[in-house]
């Protein structure tokens, strides 16, 4: 049987290799279609990994930072500021240092209490009743627009409006816009259609980008001094990393530009802008002669030039007080935001896990100034699952049925050659390549060939696991497995119960069904009734068509061999009750099952020829347990055993008794037994009625036949469905016109098997 199993194995092994690696080679195709969440984590991880391989490069010098640090609030006071002193650090920054383009990475949502007003407040409160303070109370009422600090910074934005973007905050959709911008909206959209991008867009297109459900705002006299606005909405991967930003969002079918884009518009002195739309969304934003690749959302992804401070910053205290020397800002591009700590937002990059999120906006300038966004072109996307499908499968056909060395080099060096160039394109090129997807596309194909080929060259014990691991329980085939020369001709005589169980009327409902048909239903029903008796230990001795042959107690000695063969038969039956549910609503036939179960001697152990054995039983109790499944066509009961079985397991079943028989072929009569349950599950009403049911059958054995037939009548009467019942009524019938011999030993003789 081993030089037959190893015959097998081989001649699979000739087909199944190569055609292997195209599975796995498809396979790993679906993957980077799919896109699974895990991978797409992983690839960004890797892409992390790339910056921080490539490490920090020059930032552009024309872009700087005017920071809210620690020091402008030790000197200043603390965040948020006063408008009039933001007013005159904007004032000084354009007017006197010379800065080009100016954004906001802050919003001016609310209106500042004006100065006049609270010291009215104060006055009015604490010396109401003085004529002197009254009179100087008029008087302050008279000039309360000197307290209106809001009015310095619109003053402010009109005179550099060609030079300043304010930012604001949106809320995308689906999140929790409150009730005050919600009202606010109307207002807020009349300000900001005047100020959005024109083009044209397919409706999967507009769909695609993100959409402007509410807005955090300036104050309309704000908006209303401004050329431009611009948003500052950051959306990180779900790992929380900035990786990309975007640069337009949607509303009522404008389009509304990031205030990095507008800063670095008015940098460049006004250059048109558009969006070139492809079928699947966004493909391309131009500015002016600048172009900048996005994907369908029209995010760009971020080259990121370092870690934090990468770019000059510039303290607004030194701004305030006119420390600044030379023309550190003059020309630039510069943004407006907080970084001082606790106060400002941070954000982790692939460099830095505390990146200020005013930075990110000089990152994204500066990537668009130059042309150094990471771009993934379309072709890059086309090149990539070809070469996950053809690099798969070049490095499956490297390694299978290769030599060890041959299988490692190719294992090991395919995904290193693929990360060094992914990290030239990277580097070089600015260019994402998803390389994650290429290295399990190799790994797929080339880690189950190299192991099914390590299959094919194990030894017998591996052999004998697989052939046998269908028939027997695990633990007889672990018992084989270590032990390979059980597996000889002979056997020894143990006592053990055996199983046998078929399909009742199996020819009847077997000519209604196709042999497709016939062989997949048997399957299922075959793999069910096979897992409950492994999981109670038993071995499975052989299938003959529709009936299962079993038995419990060996190779692996169970003190309770007769327990479980009837525990399982009894949960066979519980099985088929929900099978025939399922079997009913798919339109297939309702099959009732016939087991039988009886204990004793029995010779076990490998029967055949030295090419060719089998694992079974003999001997005359396994005639017995066969005998006793037809028996159960007789009674019209599903289970029966002997008396022999039903000793070893009364005290953990409970059964019923129900006739003394001789079977054919049996000259010593046999008592049948019909399990109900175990104790444990059994109801007294199932308890009550197996007695009545013995007491009927003892007055039979007593001549008492008609008080017999009354008995069993009305257990009939109430258990209609119960055709052992009616099988018994039926013979009392016949015992009152006919009745038995006087010397009759209450054993009744079955004439076929």
């Amino acid at each position: 049987m081993l030089q037959a199993i190893t015959k097998f194995i081989e001649q699979y092994a000739k087909w199944l290799g190569m055609p292997l690696v195209v599975l796995m080679s498809c396979i790993a195709l679906s993957l980077i279609i799919i896109k699974p969440s895990a991978l797409e984590q992983f690839e960004m991880k890797s892409l992390d990994f790339r910056f921080q391989a490539r490490g920090p490069i020059p930032a552009d010098p024309r872009v700087a930072i005017i920071a809210v640090d620690d020091n402008s609030l030790a000197e200043v006071g603390r965040w948020p500021w006063s408008r009039d002193i933001i007013a005159q650090m904007v004032d000084k920054a354009i007017g006197k240092y010379g800065v080009k383009a100016l954004g906001f990475d802050i919003v001016f949502s609310e209106e500042q209490v004006n100065k006049v007003d609270e010291a009215i407040r104060v006055l009015r409160t604490a010396v109401a009743d003085d004529p002197y303070t009254l009179n100087n109370l008029a008087w302050l009422k008279q000039h309360r627009q000197w307290g209106d600090v809001d009015a310095e910074l619109e003053a402010v934005i009109k005179k550099y409006k060609d030079k300043l973007v304010p930012g604001y905050f949106f809320y995308p959709q689906g999140a929790d816009v409150p009730e005050l911008v919600l009202k606010q909206m109307p207002a807020e959209v009349e300000l900001m259609q005047s100020l959005a991008m024109t083009s044209r867009f397919t409706k999967e297109a507009m769909l695609g980008m993100p959409h402007i459900a509410g807005i955090e705002g300036n104050l309309p006299r704000i908006t209303q001094a401004a050329d431009a606005i611009g948003f500052f909405n950051f959306f990180p991967d779900s790992d929380g990393t900035v990786r990309r930003i975007p640069l337009m969002a949607e509303m009522d079918g404008f389009v509304y530009p990031s205030m990095a884009m507008q800063t670095l518009r008015m940098y460049l002195d006004w250059p048109d802008m558009a969006v070139v739309v492809g079928e699947a969304g966004v493909e391309e934003v131009h500015l002016g002669p600048l172009s900048m690749q996005t994907d369908e959302r029209g995010n760009m992804l971020l080259n990121h030039y370092g870690p934090g401070r990468t770019f000059k910053h510039i303290s607004a205290a030194d701004i305030l007080y006119d420390r600044l020397k030379g023309d550190e800002l003059r020309d630039k591009i510069v943004i407006f935001g907080v970084t001082a700590i606790g106060v400002y937002d941070y954000r982790p990059t692939p460099f830095d896990s505390v990146f200020p999120g005013v930075e990110g906006h000089a990152v994204a300038i500066a990537n668009i100034l130059n042309g150094e966004e990471l771009r993934r072109p379309a072709s890059v996307e086309v090149l990539e699952l070809l070469a996950v499908l053809l690099l798969s499968m070049l490095a499956g056909y490297l390694v299978y049925r290769r030599p060890p060395l041959v299988q490692g080099v190719s294992i090991i060096g395919i995904p290193l050659l693929i990360m060094g160039f992914s990290q030239w394109m990277f580097t070089a090129q600015n260019i994402w390549i998803q390389e994650t997807y290429l290295i399990v596309g190799v790994l797929l194909a080339t880690l189950p060939t190299a192991l099914f080929g390590y299959i094919i060259e194990s030894r017998k014990r591996a052999f004998i696991h697989d052939a046998f691991s269908h028939y027997l329980a695990p633990s007889v085939v672990e018992n084989l497995a270590k032990n390979p020369d059980a597996l000889k001709l002979g056997g020894e005589e143990k006592h053990l119960t055996a199983f046998f169980s078929d399909i009742a009327s199996f020819s009847t409902f077997s000519e209604k069904l196709t042999p497709s048909e016939l062989v997949a239903f048997l399957n299922r029903y075959l793999t069910a009734m096979s897992d409950i008796l492994l999981a109670q230990k038993g071995t499975i001795d052989k299938y003959e068509g529709d009936a299962i042959i079993s038995f419990f107690g060996a190779p692996i000695d169970l003190e309770d061999h007769a327990v479980r063969c009837v525990v399982a038969a009894l949960e066979q039956q519980k099985k088929l009750f929900l099978l025939r549910e399922e079997w009913k609503e798919e339109g297939l036939p309702e099959v009732h099952v016939r087991i039988g179960i009886n204990s004793g001697p029995m010779v076990v152990g490998n029967m055949g020829t030295q090419s060719s054995m089998n694992y079974t039983i003999m001997g005359d109790h396994v005639n017995l347990a066969a005998r006793l499944e037809g028996v159960c066509k007789v009674y019209r009961v599903p289970i029966l055993m002997s008396k022999d079985t039903y000793v070893l397991v009364r005290n953990e079943v409970s059964a019923r008794f129900v006739d003394r028989v001789r079977v054919v072929g049996r000259s010593q009569p046999v008592d049948l037994y019909q399990p109900i349950g175990v104790r444990s599950e059994v109801t007294q009403t199932q308890i009550q009625e197996s007695r009545a049911y013995e007491q009927a059958w003892s007055l039979m054995m007593n001549d008492q036949y008609e008080d017999a037939l009354q008995a069993m009548t009305i257990l009939y009467v109430e258990n209609p469905e119960c055709g052992l019942y009616e099988v018994m009524v039926n013979r009392l019938k016949m015992y009152t016109q006919t009745p038995p011999p006087n010397d009759w030993a209450g054993v009744f003789n079955l004439k076929s098997k």
